[in-house]
Order: C-alpha cells, then sequence, then structure tokens
C-alpha cells in the first residue's frame, strides 16, 4: 500500500530549505558582502577595509578589500605632477560638485581608445574613471576619455 503525504506538509519542508539556501548564499538585506548598496554603504566598507589595511599591507590586498566604482562626468582639471584629475560628475547620485581622484602609477589612461599620459588629458573632456576608494581618497586605477 502507498502512502500519501498532504501537500500542507510538504510545505513547511520546502519552506524551511528554501530559507536555509538563502542564508548560507547570503541572501539576506541586511546583510554585507562585496555586492553593498550603493550610497552609504559603500562608504562603510571602504571604512572597514582602510582599518585592516595594516594587516594585509600592498596594493594588491587593497584591490580586494576595495569596492571598484566608476564616475562618469567632463574632466574640471588634470594635475599631472601631483597624479590628479578633478571630475564635474555627470549624475548628482554621484556626489557634489566635484570628486578628486589620485591617479596610480600604474593606472590605465586611455584617450578615444588610445593608450595615454596623463598630461593628454584637458578639461571639458568627456571622461568614465574606474577607482577605489580607501581611507577616504578616491584612487583612480583606469581613466577613459572619449571625444576631443
Amino acid at each position: 500500500m502507498r502512502t500519501r503525504v498532504p501537500l500542507a506538509a510538504l510545505f513547511p519542508i520546502v519552506l524551511v530549505l528554501l530559507l536555509g539556501f538563502l542564508a548560507g548564499c547570503g541572501g539576506g538585506e541586511g546583510q554585507s558582502g562585496n555586492g553593498g548598496s550603493q550610497g552609504g554603504g559603500e562608504q562603510a566598507g571602504s571604512e572597514q577595509g582602510g582599518e585592516k589595511g595594516g594587516e594585509k599591507g600592498g596594493e594588491a590586498a587593497e584591490e580586494v578589500r576595495g569596492q571598484e566604482k566608476v564616475a562618469l562626468g567632463s574632466i574640471e582639471s588634470v594635475q599631472p605632477d601631483e597624479r590628479k584629475v578633478v571630475l564635474k560628475p555627470s549624475f548628482e547620485a554621484q556626489g557634489g560638485d566635484q570628486i578628486t581622484f589620485k591617479v596610480r602609477k600604474n593606472a590605465e589612461i586611455q584617450v578615444n581608445d588610445q593608450e595615454a599620459e596623463l598630461s593628454d588629458i584637458q578639461p571639458d573632456q568627456q571622461a568614465q574613471i574606474k577607482y577605489v576608494t580607501k581611507n577616504e581618497v578616491n584612487r583612480a586605477l583606469a581613466v577613459q576619455i572619449v571625444g576631443g
């Protein structure tokens, strides 16, 4: 004789398994992780990374800790001798009037898809800057200029 399990008895079992799977994958809203959230969540993550800076050391460890972000806008100014670029964001959500970046020595710099130097960048050019934030300093990993 074959016994039948009522559907109502299977529902709690499936629910417990699903919740266990989500908890194991880090699927809760309040949990932090590499995904983070936009806005304040990114800042909190970068502050935590700064606290651990002495433990791991080196730029390779920084790339693992820091979440890469992208800023879009137009170049306000460039200081090649100080390796600084100031960007006016295209979107209000990216911050205030300007964002200042310290350009790493090994940063990839391109103007119109061609390798370039920091001194080749001019004000009012449209830029996309990939960066990480460490100790409240925006550090550019790549600067891409599009258009004249």
